[in-house]
């Protein structure tokens, strides 16, 4: 057999839990590519298509606070008061601090509003008092901080007492440090806002629509920045980001035109270009402490200045490139790849771009991953986890060791001592490494491609389904045991490959997958998972899956049905087991025919008879196993005795009419009657069963009568003789087959 190929990640296909209702089908006009999608992630309601199709904007009047705020800056505006935007770093604040600004602008002018970001490396996030002692007291009338200060009460309260008034506009949790302020959040506690994931700029969006100064191009930012800081892509975001791409294909501002250039793209904008090109750009500038830099740019609409300054900002994406590829590997060199989680330290490190580096981690070993660097005696910097494992929570029950950290399940900033910290990362590897976990991340799958099922036409129609994003992600699609075509290595240092995937008609390019050369040759079969995009080449349309995972799968299939090929060496007790529908589970990986079963499990035992094939291949599609063992044990078998004929139960009803008084006491007469029908008494117990079951007989206390029934009576509708023929058809298939047939039947079974 081939060695196999495993994924990097656990496969698990998703299962939709109810149906969209006909006429809610028909009112989208969904077709059954959009509809299985929906489906299987959820979406089923009208309400729950309304948001996707159909997604609205919610009047900035309902944001709690917000009548206050407007009072508040009108005041200021119209007074003349100088204004501070203070803003946040990275592509969400950049954009917010931009919005907010130029909105103030356009009312008081140039001079009265101003805007300050802090510097990551030193002055950290949020609210600082040391720069609002030197910088705001005395200088400002209000200050107004965009996607950040809900956790700064402390310091906003230091500005208060100097007489400056604050007003915050975030959308990050409320923890302890709640400042005493007008805080305008679309998840306030207090508040009912209908969508509660804006991002910054979002609901900075919100505080310059209620004060009537929006114009048309500021949906260009909240666009940006809502893609970059990977809020929910559904509802009130899905909307302000369709708007905002409209903005930045009809009229780009200068700066973003400038700077998509400088990227090497200028074709149309869409939520992928966002992504890869402008937020990357844009949080270069703060993760190397200049995210000025990166508002001035936006500011900017000068195209030569603006030009200037692009690739000003171009310089530091490629020095935060530089720095992650140095830091990645001096940290690589560091990693046992034994230990469930990875924790790396040195002096040294650019603290700006570790959490860059410890999701480069996550992306190569699958498991959590924390990067820290040492400034002074503290040693600060990220962490990231996979889905399944809550790294907020594992760090909260193991905290001796480290003073800070927060963030949520999947990413958190950290701290810990110098003087703690070899035995922070001793304590949490013996965790990690204590709960015997194999650890790989997860990749959802939306839909499993097969001959036929996916054409160009349907596929176009995913178009009604942009943009994606967080919580609503571009699908991903399955090929399942799918056979080569061709298959070569692309690009320049051959790390690329191509496939083509004759049976289901699509190629496949796989960036950084050209190992795989190593494990498949053409006619092998493989199983792929990526995205699908259109390819235009020459005129030509054709559909193309962009590859994220692969499996190379012979799965071995061992027959250890007769007791001289029954090797139990090599069953285990961590195996998945099939039993029987009516036998008793021994525990969580034992399942019953008829139920599905884990997407990957390594080994697969079917060791019960199933009642039915239907069972067997409802339990064995779609799964993606290493080895499956057939044992197929069962009671009795059917085979030799056979099953009742419409002749045996004319035979028995004979003898219950001719009975004295219409009735037999089976448990007296039962061995005699058999004796006589010349039947065993198991085929005699069936008999009766199924004439119960018809009610030609009835039952009471082991005493049979004549039933209702007329005489017309079909075997078929007996649900007892249904489950007997199952039961006979599996018995022939599954244990009178030759070995290879069974194998055959196997094998269609799970790539089905």
């Amino acid at each position: 057999m081939k060695h196999m190929y495993q994924s990097k990640y656990e496969w698990k296909v998703r299962r939709k839990t109810s149906d969209i209702p006909e006429e809610v089908r028909e009112k989208f006009k969904l077709n059954p590519l959009e509809q299985t999608i929906l489906e299987n992630r959820g979406f089923t309601t009208e309400a729950d298509l309304e948001k996707i199709y159909h997604p609205k904007t919610y009047d900035a009047a309902l944001v709690h606070m917000m009548d206050t705020a407007v009072a508040r800056i009108e005041a200021a505006l119209d007074g003349g008061e100088r204004i501070l935007v203070y803003g946040d770093f990275d592509a969400d604040g950049i954009t917010s601090t931009v919005l907010l600004l130029t909105a103030l602008r356009r009312k008081a002018g140039n001079d009265s509003v101003d805007f300050f970001i802090p510097n990551r490396i030193e002055d950290g996030y949020g609210p600082n008092q040391a720069i609002f002692e030197e910088i705001v007291v005395g200088q400002y009338d209000l200050v107004i901080t965009v996607d950040n200060g809900v956790s700064g009460g402390k310091e906003i309260a230091f500005l208060t007492s100097r007489g400056v008034d604050v007003i915050v506009v975030d959308h990050h949790a409320f923890g302890e440090n709640v400042p005493d302020v007008p805080i305008l959040h679309p998840d306030h506690p207090d508040g009912e806002y209908p969508f509660k994931s804006l991002a910054g700029v979002g609901i900075t969006y919100k505080l310059v629509q209620a004060l009537g100064l929006d114009s048309k191009e500021d949906l260009g930012w909240v666009a940006i920045g809502t893609v970059a800081d990977l809020v929910p892509m559904i509802d009130e975001n899905k909307r302000l980001v369709i708007e905002g791409l409209k903005i930045l294909n009809d009229t780009p501002p200068a700066g973003v035109h400038t700077l998509l250039r400088s990227a090497g793209s200028d074709g149309y904008i869409d939520e992928e270009t966002i992504a890869f090109g402008l937020a990357p750009r844009l949080n270069a500038t703060g993760r190397l402490g200049e995210a000025e830099i990166a508002v001035e740019l936006l500011l900017e609409e000068d195209t030569n200045l603006a030009y200037e300054q692009a690739v000003v900002v171009e310089n530091m994406n490629m020095e935060r490139k530089q720095l992650v590829e140095t830091i990645f590997s001096e940290a690589d060199a560091d990693i046992d790849p034994a230990n469930q989680i990875n924790i790396i330290y040195r002096e040294g490190w650019h603290p700006g771009v570790l959490g860059i580096v410890a999701s480069k981690i996550v992306e190569k070993y699958g498991k959590p991953a924390i990067v820290l660097t040492q400034e002074d005696d503290v040693y600060r910097g990220s962490a990231r986890s996979i889905e399944g494992v809550d790294l907020h929570e594992i760090l909260t029950d193991h905290s001796q060791f480290h003073h800070r950290f927060g963030g949520h399940a999947l990413a958190l900033g950290v701290e810990v001592p110098a003087s703690s910290i070899e035995a922070f990362r001793e304590e949490l590897e013996q965790h990690m490494n204590g709960l015997q976990l194999n650890l790989r991340p997860l990749k959802h799958i939306d839909y499993q491609i097969k001959q036929g099922n996916m054409s160009m036409k349907a596929f176009e129609r995913f178009d009604r389904l942009k943009p994606f994003g967080q919580s609503f992600q571009s699908p991903v699609f399955l090929l399942t045991n799918e056979n080569i075509g061709t298959i070569k290595q692309v690009g320049k240092d051959r790390s690329h490959i191509k496939l083509s995937m004759p049976k289901v008609g699509m190629d496949v390019i796989g960036f950084g997958f050209g190992h795989l050369i190593n494990e498949v040759s053409t006619e092998d079969s493989i199983s792929l998972v990526g995205t699908v995009n259109v390819n235009e080449f020459s005129q030509k349309r054709t559909l193309q899956m962009m590859l994220q995972d692969a499996s190379v799968d012979s799965v071995q299939l061992i027959d250890m049905r007769s007791r001289t090929d029954q090797r139990f060496d090599i069953i285990t007790q961590e195996d998945v087991f099939v039993i029987a529908e009516s036998r008793e589970k021994k525990g969580d990986n034992y399942y019953h025919f008829g139920e599905a079963l884990p997407f990957t499990s390594k080994t697969v035992v079917l060791r019960d008879l199933p009642e039915s094939l239907e069972n067997l291949s409802y339990s064995l599609r779609e799964i993606h196993a290493s080895k499956i063992i057939a044992l197929f044990h069962q009671k009795e078998e059917l085979f030799f005795t056979g099953i009742p004929k419409p002749a045996d139960i004319s035979n028995v009803l004979q003898l219950v009419e001719k009975a004295e008084d219409g009735s037999i006491d089976l448990a007296r007469h039962a061995p005699a009657l058999a004796d006589r029908l010349g039947m065993k008494m198991k085929f005699l117990k069936m008999t009766i069963d199924i004439m119960t079951d018809l009610e030609i007989i009835t039952l009471k206390n082991g005493i049979v009568y004549k039933g209702q029934e007329d005489g017309s009576w079909k075997l078929e509708e007996s649900r007892h003789y249904q489950k007997l023929k199952n039961q006979l058809e599996a018995e022939k298939l599954l244990k009178m087959s030759s070995s290879s047939e069974l194998k055959e039947y196997l094998r269609s079974l799970i790539s089905n």
